[in-house]
């Protein structure tokens, strides 16, 4: 007998590569793709989100500020994504393994992630979240590559 969650499981396997792959399809027909490797994954489980910001450092890691969202089936060791800028310019990315599936990042009860997490240009973090400026990185035509560590 199967169980609900095996069942939810198995239906998220079956749905995710299609869904990676419109993304990955989508970058490449992008003139300014942001190819990211996120390292220091520790699991399979779930996906990495990244949301992908522009200038504009008032809106950098608020809600409903994102101008770009990909997901992609997380892989143990690195995850490969790329994420289509929608033109030249200055952005910055804030991504989550999302473990359990429930698309939002999981904080305990004062707000610490308890979900890894990484930010473009792998900020020193201290108390308080990073600044664009410490996130901020060019895309020309051609795009750009990145390499962005999870924080466990």
């Amino acid at each position: 007998m199967f169980t609900r969650t095996f069942v939810f499981h198995l239906a998220v396997a079956v749905m995710l590569p299609a869904f990676a792959l419109a993304q990955s399809a989508d970058c490449l027909e992008s003139r300014y793709p942001i190819r990211v490797k996120v390292c220091d994954v520790r699991s399979n489980e779930g996906t990495i989100t990244a949301d992908l910001h522009g200038d504009v450092p008032e809106d950098f890691l608020k809600r409903g500020k994102k101008l770009v969202r990909v997901r992609v089936p997380a892989e143990s060791g690195c995850t490969n994504m790329c994420i289509p800028a929608p033109e030249a310019g200055i952005y910055a990315i804030a991504l989550y393994q999302d473990r359990n599936l429930n698309e939002k990042l999981d904080q305990d009860f004062i707000g610490i992630p308890i979900e890894p997490y990484g930010i473009s240009n792998n900020p020193r973090i201290f108390l308080s979240p990073p600044s664009h400026e410490e996130a901020a990185f060019r895309v020309d035509e051609g795009g750009t590559d990145l390499e962005i560590r999870l924080r466990n």
